[in-house]
């Protein structure tokens, strides 16, 4: 199978490199180090299987998965992700990845996890469906591009213009993630989001 791997870290995408070219059968063809690269790769030519890391620059990864899957219907992607954010592991399975696993899972797990997945199962690990089953806070993919933002000290206008909204628009999700995260003031709904590992 032909292999994309998106992950801003070099060292960790060259480890996984060497642990997937190892497996009879796998070939990396594709690496990404930011979102915005991961596209263009795939409409450079056939990609099997999608790795994609969570947190990474040019993007907001829920979405990405969410258009790859609907463009591109038979390419499998597993989300190999560190956030243990019940939040963000549920946009994750919610955004139909066909696997969504942490990174301090083992080799061999990964590599059984990849199989499973090609043989046209859904995996979930046992510690993301835990931290999915406490999770009661529920953002839409658009509600989390906003708080990363806020996070990163975008103001109103900005969020807006970086993510083709309205000033309207980001006003009535910022007022939403307020009352979803039960918080009254950027402070606190900074603490929030580091509370929650949003980022």
């Amino acid at each position: 199978m032909d292999i994309l791997l998106a992950d801003d870290h070099t060292i960790f995408r060259q480890a996984l490199k060497f642990l997937l070219q190892n497996h009879a059968g796998m070939r990396v063809v594709a690496e990404a180090a930011s979102l915005d690269q991961v596209q263009p790769a795939l409409q450079q030519q056939a990609i099997d299987l999608l790795i994609l890391d969570y947190h990474m620059p040019g993007g907001e990864s829920s979405a990405l998965l969410a258009y790859c899957k609907q463009r591109y219907p038979d390419l499998k992607v597993v989300a190999l992700t560190g956030t243990r954010s019940g939040i963000v592991l549920k946009q994750l399975r919610d955004a139909h990845a066909d696997a969504v696993m942490l990174k301090d899972c083992t080799g061999p797990e990964l590599l059984a996890c990849i199989e499973q997945v090609m043989a046209g199962k859904t995996v979930l690990g046992d510690a993301v469906q835990e931290q999915i089953a406490t999770c009661d806070e529920q953002l839409t993919p658009r509600e989390l591009q906003t708080v990363q933002m806020i996070y990163q000290g975008y103001a109103n206008a900005d969020v807006a213009a970086q993510l083709n909204l309205s000033a309207k628009t980001v006003d009535k999700h910022r007022e939403n993630i307020m009352r979803k995260l039960q918080v009254h003031n950027v402070v606190q709904l900074i603490h929030k989001v580091r509370q929650l590992k949003l980022v």
